[in-house]
């Protein structure tokens, strides 16, 4: 799980750790300097992604607008 921020550098750690096919949970930028409510709010909706991600891990990029 990364922000849409670190997405180019998620894709290149994965690659160099020899892991291209790893799956990327994408949310939202930034985290650390929104309110926890805001934090929360995101979290709910990444849940669901998440658990489609570890259910599926198959799938390369889930985004969470």
């Amino acid at each position: 799980m990364i922000t849409h921020a670190f997405e180019a550098l998620a894709k290149s750690e994965r690659e160099a750790f020899g892991a291209p096919d790893h799956p990327l949970l994408v949310v939202q930028h930034p985290i650390g300097t929104v309110k926890i409510e805001e934090v929360n709010k995101r979290a709910d909706a990444a849940f669901d992604k998440l658990v489609d991600i570890l259910l599926d891990p198959q799938q390369k990029k889930a985004a969470v607008g």
